[in-house]
């Protein structure tokens, strides 16, 4: 029996290195290849054009198709053209990308009709039943397989669910059976399973949905073994660890440290991507400490309000236990991440600008807020939690997911991607949303991407706190007034385009934004990748055309509040400026002088250093980051750079130019981890 398992992703402004290897479907076909033998042929696929190029000539017999919130308008494009050539073959989907709600079920396979059916859960034995009861004479629709759901007679009709262990002892490694080669060479990036499922409940979030909220286990020696497999033949500098709570079990700690040998004896992976425990434990800080530079500690909380942690059923850490956890990784010399998401239900302007105060003085490197999409099979996707908090969606794109494609019979088949995200509360407007959208943009440029971190952190030393500093930059300049520096127009000019960007992006339904994209002069600009995400876009374009600008802009913000002493406000803004220049920055050296006592400046002793004292020369150069990063950036015209950032872990911080080495300079306040 010939079958086509696909885990498609657009590759139209993406280049293999940045895909993920397609780890579901192999696992599909490991099984199914140990269960049945030389009984199947099995052919694996992530690209959708090779798809369509081998289905009119092999014409498999059954065809699988992963669903992720990211390939749904693809798969919908390329199953209406599969079920267009192979009228008699059986397509099934699984995924994540399925609610519970009847209605919803009912709605997804009208907008979807060419699937037969739909595996929910774990997809290893559930396929291969259904392979069995496909290729069996007698196929009854009462010997259906568990796991299953489909549309009969307008009504959606379901086999129950299997039950699980909490070991699984009898899934195949698609990795060292080799199943994944072919991906591999092409220098994809490798996801690896330690375990699968996550305990907790939070409403925003489907990844316990399939395993029932159990917490399953992959064969320990087998993870092993599949990491020794993939060191030795990928060239890939990033891997992903897809365990939804890396560091809840006592062996990840093992994990951590074989990742750390392979590193050190085969030289990969150079990153490894993690998603650690959500309530942070000491073995959260020892895994840190094994994996050094190779990951960013995590530590998020989503929401700091009791009202939203309650709607959205997330237990947080205490602040005590974070800035504890903050401090031992800060002291480990790793840069620290935490992230907020709005709005969600009971969240209010102030409740999250207090957030952010919060988190900012703990010192995290990283604060990102993202806006909630809501995700299917989440609880607050449900239409009785939307109608509780009143909830108002809209849609915008999926950056980079797009492409066209040539169906067998030479037509055009276009796809891309959209997400609906909640735009409006009971407790939180869409122009609160705006509002810390711009926010979150200068939070990003000025303290994540470390762009004016030296800046900022004098400042804090000095009790302006860099909320405040956030929030005047984020404020666009008044051009009438007679007083309003020469630097000015340039800042209001860059605001008025983001805000433009930012409110340009939204549509109000899936019809809105499909017949927008889908007009021939629009969609060439989704493929000419004149779309990218707003932050990063407008980041580079900061960094290109108006650095100069708000170099003045934030030197006068900072100046306005008369707290941080003239002489190391102009030696440290000297310095801030000359580290992070602009993009168009060629030199190869650059040179600042410092007081020698500037190392001295701290929040407790903010007076220290600021008498005159020995000054002590800083050499700065292009390092080899920022010289990857601007190589990187010559892609920009044909690949979405977000997806480069995001697969190769390439960030803009890395931009800034290295401080040759130099004893004399130890500054703990200007200090900012790489």
């Amino acid at each position: 029996m010939r079958i086509f398992l696909a885990d498609l992703s657009h590759t139209h402004t993406v280049s293999d290195t940045e895909l993920t290897i397609p780890l579901n479907i192999g696992y599909l076909k490991a099984y199914a290849d140990d269960h049945f033998g030389g009984a199947v042929d099995i052919g694996l696929y992530k690209h959708p054009q090779k798809l369509l190029d081998d289905i009119s000539g092999r014409k498999p017999e059954i065809v699988g198709i992963s669903y992720y919130s990211w390939n749904i308008n693809l798969n919908r494009a390329i199953g209406n053209e599969v079920r267009k050539l192979l009228p008699h073959a059986l397509i099934v989907g699984g995924g994540p990308n399925m609610d519970d709600d009847p209605e919803w079920r009912t709605e997804f396979f009208n907008s979807n009709p060419y699937l037969d059916y739909y595996i929910i859960g774990g997809g290893e034995e559930p396929l291969a039943d259904l392979i069995a009861w496909f290729g069996a004479e007698y196929a009854s629709p009462d010997d259906l397989p568990e796991n299953l759901v489909w549309m009969k007679d307008g009504q959606m009709r379901d086999t129950g669910r299997r039950p699980m262990s909490k070991k699984i002892d009898n899934i195949v490694s698609p990795y060292v059976t080799g199943v994944l080669d072919k991906f591999i060479d092409l220098g994809m990036v490798p996801l690896f399973e330690t375990n699968r499922g996550c305990p907790f409940k939070c409403g925003f979030c489907a990844w316990g949905a399939a395993s029932l909220d159990l917490l399953r286990q992959m064969d320990f020696a087998t993870v092993l073994a599949e990491m020794d497999y993939v060191a030795n033949r990928s060239s890939a500098r990033n891997w992903i660890l897809c365990d939804a709570n890396f560091g809840i079990l006592k062996r990840d700690i093992e994990i951590a440290e074989k990742i750390k040998t392979l590193k050190e004896t085969v030289g990969t992976p150079q990153n490894i991507q993690t998603f650690v425990a959500k309530n942070t434990t000491d073995r959260n800080l020892e895994i840190g400490h094994i994996l050094n530079d190779m990951t960013t500690a995590t530590m998020s909380f989503q929401s700091l309000n009791p009202e939203v942690l309650v709607n959205i059923k997330r237990d947080n850490i205490s602040l005590d236990t974070y800035k504890n956890y903050q401090k031992q990784f800060y002291d480990m010399g790793h840069r620290t991440y935490s992230e907020l998401i709005i709005p969600m239900p009971g969240e209010t302007r102030d409740s999250h600008s207090d957030a952010l105060r919060q988190l900012i003085d703990y010192d995290v490197h990283e604060l990102h807020v993202h806006n909630l999409r809501l995700l299917a099979g989440t609880d607050l996707n449900s239409r009785e939690t939307r109608e509780k908090f009143d909830f108002r969606s809209r849609f915008r794109l999926i950056h980079g997911d797009a492409g066209n494609y040539t169906a067998p019979d030479g037509s055009e088949i276009r796809a891309f991607e959209f997400e609906e995200s909640l735009r409006e509360t009971a407790t939180m407007s869409e122009d609160d949303l705006f509002y810390f959208r711009r926010l979150q943009f200068f939070i990003e440029l000025t303290w994540n991407y470390d762009v004016y971190g030296p800046l900022l952190k004098t400042a804090k030393a000095f009790g302006i706190h860099p909320t405040q500093i956030f929030e005047e930059i984020a404020t666009r300049p008044e051009l009438s007034d007679e007083q309003a520096p020469a630097f000015a127009p340039g800042v209001a000019e860059f605001i008025d385009r983001f805000e433009g960007a930012s409110h340009g992006e939204w549509f109000d339904s899936k019809e809105d934004i499909t017949t927008h994209f889908m007009k021939d002069k629009n969609f060439q600009k989704l493929i000419d990748v004149e779309y990218d995400k707003i932050n990063i876009q407008f980041g580079l374009i900061l960094l290109s055309e108006y650095k100069a600008d708000f170099d003045a802009r934030i030197l006068n913000i900072i100046k306005s509040h008369d707290k941080v002493p003239e002489r190391i406000l102009d030696y440290v803004s000297e310095f801030t400026f000359a580290r992070f220049p602009s993009l168009g920055y060629s030199g190869e050296e650059s040179r600042v002088e410092l007081p020698l006592n500037i190392n001295k400046l701290s929040e407790n002793e903010p007076d220290a250093g600021t008498a005159p004292g020995p000054l002590v020369m800083v050499n700065l150069f292009e390092g080899p980051k920022r010289e990857e990063m601007r190589i990187q950036l010559q892609r920009v015209q044909t690949t979405t750079f977000s997806k480069i950032m995001n697969t190769q872990k390439f960030f803009l911080r890395n931009l800034k130019l290295s401080i040759k080495p130099n004893e004399n300079f130890v500054t703990p306040l200007l200090y900012c981890a790489d």
